[in-house]
């Protein structure tokens, strides 16, 4: 079972760790305790009862997960957010990778997946302050193993889990790799993740449906890049591109 001491015993950094049995939402809880922490915390449920994903969707969030939220202090604008939730995905796969011997890849901007199934989904929260970031809070939560009721109808036939089973200390050791890989790369800037976060996207070439956050539009298109801004760059059928900043992609197929 997850727990202070056995992940604290992994991290590279000193932080301040808090695991619970049981939160609402570890994203809430995070930045209800900020104005009373100092520097970079990192809040664990083992569940949460009110779990939330992107656009305003609820996370499945039973026990036998991990699920956690880091606080940070970083000094960026608010556009740069979305360099905070690709360096995210980023450290969750090579993490993955690292501790279940496997190889994950990215669906822009926020989802791992494993062998064609998401097996975490990644939610950053800011506080913006004249347009830069007074904080930000970055959700990650991960599926470790199948969920004992398993999981809901509308996500099963898409959503995996990392193990079959935990050995040993595997959770907190995953929960550490990932902190470790993400405060590294923080701290060496922002765009250090980008070649690993193209690299591991298998979005581009493929036909996709863009969601449109502002009026909820759905529009055919294909993704064909990533830019420097860690934006979806997708050609419409007109011939037109855009890079996409915010909205929701989908995979025909997928």
């Amino acid at each position: 079972m997850i727990s202070e001491q056995g992940i604290l015993k992994y991290l590279a950094e000193p932080m301040d760790v808090r695991v619970y049995d049981e939160l609402s939402s570890t994203n809430k809880t995070a930045r209800e305790l900020e104005p009373s922490l100092d520097g970079e915390a990192l809040i664990i449920a083992r569940r949460q009862s009110g779990g939330r994903g992107r656009m305003g969707r609820s996370f499945f969030s039973p026990e036998g997960g991990l699920y956690m939220s880091l606080l940070l202090r970083p000094k960026m604008s608010a556009a740069e957010a979305v360099k905070l939730t690709s360096a995210a995905a980023v450290a969750v796969s090579c993490a993955i990778d690292e501790i279940a011997g496997v190889r994950c890849g990215i669906k822009w901007v926020n989802d791992v997946y494993l062998d064609g199934r998401k097996v975490c989904g990644i939610l950053t929260e800011a506080q913006i302050t004249d347009g830069a970031l007074s904080f930000a809070v970055l959700g990650i939560g991960v599926n470790l193993v199948p969920p004992k009721c398993g999981f809901p109808e509308e996500i099963k036939n898409r959503a995996g889990s990392v193990f079959d089973r935990i050995e040993a200390d595997e959770d907190d050791r995953l929960a550490a790799g990932i902190v470790n890989e993400f405060m590294r790369m923080y701290r060496n800037g922002a765009a250090e993740h980008l070649a690993e976060y193209r690299e591991r996207s298998f979005l581009i070439g493929r036909e996709v449906d863009v969601m449109r956050i502002a009026d909820g539009e759905c529009r055919p298109a294909v993704a064909v890049a990533i830019d420097d801004e860690c934006r979806l760059v997708v050609r419409y059928a007109d011939g037109s591109a855009e890079a996409l900043g915010s909205g929701d992609v989908s995979v025909r197929g997928l």
